[in-house]
């Protein structure tokens, strides 16, 4: 490419921009039947972000040289105030940053995407990095927020950390059957607690039950919706369908045995709510389990030094109620060959 007395600045130029040097140089390589570049460094991986930025730098000021139509005004206007999105359709910033901060503001965020017809169709959402670049910090943080919110909306299935500074979203584990003890269990990405999903309690293991306060409010409150309505149908899908039907039946069964106890069996201690049913003798019970006296009448807790105040002080509901005479009447029997007096 050189003769001596002829010009060669020429040729060095041309063959450089035409690019015949990298064959020259053996730096052209064929991948997947297509041509490509290899350059030889000593660390690659620092080599590649550079190259990524510079061609990312390139297209950005060869996309601010040129102008485009933006599809909303219709106006011809330079890439330097318009934006590319992810589909490549262009928009100038001036309307997008009006159109994105207005869904923003009225929480509309399922339109804060490509305002092209068909990405409209195709709900095609605008990523975070392409929001950024168009509107402010705060509504930003709104965007997230709003998106987090929609979110929690739509998986009936997410539980807030009941930690009071945490809160986050906690789902459901993936690799659990429906209907298993375990899948109460959930665990906090945010803090690493791992807590019961229906008592909020730490967990305790599939095993033990949750306290019997916490599930009596939550299987009342899913029994006070009708069976088909959307309220029930949103309590199964977060604690599961059959696991709620399960501890349903368990807890209508106790709540029938308990009926039972009340209208069957006598007065319960009030210190470890022991049932007895008393055959015979006074209304002053001792608990052969705590060792508590009360009343068997009113189920009152007595005072263990004078147990028997509380029969004999005018004014009470038990006073002169030592004894039940109506019950020695019902327990007498006649006796065969003696007439009654």
């Amino acid at each position: 490419m050189w003769e001596a007395g002829e010009g060669v600045l020429y040729n060095w130029v041309e063959w450089i921009r035409s690019g015949e040097f990298l064959d020259a140089l053996e730096l052209t390589i064929t991948l997947d039947g297509k041509r490509a570049i290899r350059i030889p460094h000593p660390t690659p991986q620092l080599l590649s972000p550079l190259l990524e930025a510079l061609d990312s730098s390139t297209q950005a000021a060869r996309f601010s040289a040129n102008s485009y139509e933006c599809q909303v005004c219709l106006t011809s206007i330079k890439g330097a105030r318009c934006v590319m999105l992810s589909c490549t359709h262009v928009f100038c910033r001036s309307c997008l940053e009006d159109f994105w901060g207005l869904c923003i503001r009225e929480g509309d965020v399922v339109r804060v995407g490509c305002p092209d017809p068909a990405c409209v169709k195709a709900q095609r959402e605008a990523s975070e990095e392409e929001v950024r670049r168009v509107v402010t910090e705060d509504e930003v943080l709104r965007w997230k927020w709003l998106r987090m919110k929609r979110a929690l909306e739509k998986d009936p299935t997410l539980v807030h950390c009941p930690m009071p500074l945490c809160q986050t979203a906690v789902p459901r584990l993936t690799d659990v059957e429906e209907g298993s003890p375990w899948e109460r269990l959930r665990t906090c990405t945010g803090c690493g607690y791992s807590f019961c999903s229906y008592c909020k309690r730490t967990w305790h293991g599939p095993v033990s039950q949750c306290p019997i306060s916490a599930m009596k409010g939550l299987l009342m409150e899913y029994l006070a919706h009708p069976e088909d309505g959307l309220e029930r149908k949103k309590m199964e899908g977060r604690f599961g369908r059959a696991m709620l039907q399960k501890l349903v039946a368990e807890f209508q069964e106790e709540r029938a045995f308990q009926e039972w106890l009340e209208r069957w069996t006598g007065t319960a201690c009030p210190g470890c709510d022991l049932r007895v049913e008393k055959a015979s003798g006074c209304n002053h019970m001792t608990c052969v389990k705590c060792g508590s006296h009360y009343c068997y009448r009113c189920g009152a807790r007595l005072d263990p030094k004078q147990p028997y105040k509380h029969f004999s002080t005018p004014g009470l509901r038990c006073f002169s109620k030592l004894f039940d005479v109506e019950s020695i009447d019902d327990e007498w029997q006649p006796v065969e060959g003696f007439e009654v007096i």
